[in-house]
């Protein structure tokens, strides 16, 4: 392979405007670059996932920027989290964090045109692996931004490391319905090439040393590549001009390697998580996840009444209830509620522990968690897609039977979170940590499942219902996409009267404004006929009251 001395390590990144990158920098970003002088597809592939995913700013999964500046607010527009009514905030998400998201896909994106630009000059055909499974990762963080703020730059991004010409590092949009596109078709050729691969030793152990996503296992991959194309299609399948790929690509998914292998026993976390980083004691994930959900204000700590209302639609507690919160000073599952005014909420925040009105996150699950991780994709999430895939007639299947076994994959999931949390608080302080034992059995599962979907009118809105309580804090992101383009769960927005830019839900994100002045020509042609509003509704979504 061509030598490629400090080609990255002095590159000029571009998000979409010119950001330069020092050695610093990249070093700051890549994976354990230190201990090369060669620039091989493997490392680089690391260097994507890290970028994506660890790196401060990073929005991938298992960060900081991610869980606080992103999710934790999204979680307000979901009602998956407990906040405060008419603060002025509850529907904003900065400029400054949006821009953030922003640029971290693009300084992604960065990293893989070059392991393009790199794999064409090696012409090796071991580098095919590694640029699938890392284009899988890409497309996944795209999708996340796509439906965050709509049309984007993606097909002319990312090139200025490699062409270093700045007349052409301003890329034009790509409407989001050509995205989505897109990315159906490619998902469905990775998919194909990564199950069709011969995988020789040597690429295997550089697998296992260099993705720390899913330790080169490739059947994992592969069920990470069809998971995220279900995800996607069944994002456009009900509206816009890409229904019918969609339904195609859906019914397609539903027959290859998919949730039908994931049902859980109860002794399994999940499927796709980032295993390997940022785990265990004092790991930086879980030492951000700590601080941001159990400060000093608690800010992010409180129970939702919307969740445990939910939670509680048969006239019985759910089996997550106990392992989601820790009940208030009087033993009782109640949280912040958009029916309560700001002054009530206020009078009740500033009461002490020992007289706490309202239930707060359990610490077991998730503030004191040392164990704590952020799958990717789960069992659960997996076959609540395919239950309304089913029920809406995209695949062929039993509907109501997917639905329990996402509710069975969930609860086990949870529980097991819960029960093999390692607690750093001491024995004082700790909430609820289950044992095996306590698990609900099957039966019990099933006579819940059944009791939940007998509750709805609508079975999708059951499915969709159980989706949301599933996702929770981790993937606030996912379910608002969900509640834009089902309407379920059938939320109340509550007019943020302190607001001065949103007083209810907002439909997308403004695109940020160091885009809007570094890229001008291309986001003005752009938005000449898609409106740059909070208010604007995406092709593929319904509009919230």
């Amino acid at each position: 392979m061509k030598k490629i001395f400090a080609l990255l390590l002095g590159a000029v990144v571009v998000s979409l405007f010119v950001v330069s990158c020092s050695k610093k920098d990249f070093d700051d970003k890549f994976y354990d670059p230190s201990k090369t002088t060669t620039v091989t597809c493997d490392k680089l592939m690391s260097g994507v996932f890290h970028v994506g995913s660890v790196t401060y700013k990073g929005f991938g999964y298992m960060t900081y920027w991610r869980l606080y500046t992103w999710e934790a607010v999204i979680a307000q527009f979901t009602q998956q989290k407990g906040f405060t009514n008419e603060s002025g905030g509850v529907y904003y998400l900065q400029d400054s964090w949006c821009n953030d998201r922003w640029n971290n896909f693009y300084e992604t994106l960065v990293q893989f045109r070059k392991m393009q630009d790199v794999a064409s000059q090696d012409n090796n055909a071991d580098n095919k692996i590694f640029l699938a499974l890392a284009e899988v990762f890409i497309l996944d963080q795209l999708d996340q931004v796509v439906t965050a703020f709509g049309p984007a730059p993606y097909s002319q991004a990312g090139y200025l490391a490699i062409t270093g010409d700045l007349a052409t590092a301003r890329p034009a949009y790509e409407s989001d319905e050509a995205l989505f596109g897109m990315m159906i078709d490619r998902l469905g050729e990775l998919y194909n090439e990564i199950t069709s691969m011969s995988i020789t030793n040597e690429v295997r152990a550089k697998l296992e040393k260099q993705d720390f996503i899913n330790k080169g296992d490739i059947d994992l991959w592969a069920r990470y590549a069809n998971s995220l194309r279900l995800r996607i299609a069944t994002q456009v399948a009900a509206k816009g001009s890409l229904t019918s790929k969609a339904h195609a690509a859906i019914a397609e998914c539903a027959t290859r390697k998919l949730a039908d292998t994931f049902e859980s026993d109860g002794t399994t976390n999940g499927i796709f998580g980032a295993v390997g980083i940022q785990t265990g004691q004092g790991g930086d994930f879980y030492n951000w996840y700590k601080d941001g959900f159990s400060g000093s204000d608690r800010r992010n700590a409180w129970a939702s009444q919307t969740v445990i209302d939910a939670m509680q639609i048969t006239g019985v507690n759910d089996p997550r209830l106990k392992i989601f919160y820790h009940p208030n000073a009087a033993g009782e599952f109640i949280g912040l509620s958009i029916d309560e005014d700001k002054a009530t909420q206020t009078r009740n925040l500033d009461k002490g522990w020992n007289e706490r009105p309202y239930a707060s996150i359990d610490s077991v699950t998730f503030t004191a968690n040392s164990t704590m991780s952020n799958p990717i994709l789960t069992p659960a999430e997996t076959w609540f897609l395919l239950a309304e895939a089913y029920d809406q007639g995209y695949a062929s299947g039993d509907a109501k039977a997917a639905f329990k076994k996402g509710v069975k994959a969930s609860i086990y999931e949870w529980y097991n979170r819960n029960i093999t949390s390692v607690s750093n608080i001491g024995s004082t302080g700790k909430n609820y940590q289950a044992k095996a034992s306590d698990i609900p059995n099957a039966a019990a599962i099933d006579t819940y499942a059944d009791a939940v979907w007998d509750e709805y009118d609508d079975p999708l809105e059951a499915i969709m219902t159980q989706k949301w309580l599933h996702l929770s804090l981790m993937n606030a992101h996912e379910s608002w996409n969900d509640i834009r383009r089902t309407g379920y769960p059938a939320l109340t927005y509550r007019p943020d009267t302190q607001s001065q830019q949103n007083r209810t839900i907002v439909q997308r994100l403004l695109y940020p404004n160091a885009e809007k002045n570094n890229n001008k020509a291309n986001y003005e042609a752009a938005t000449a006929s898609f409106t740059d509003s909070n208010a604007t509704v995406l092709f593929w979504a319904t509009e919230l009251k």
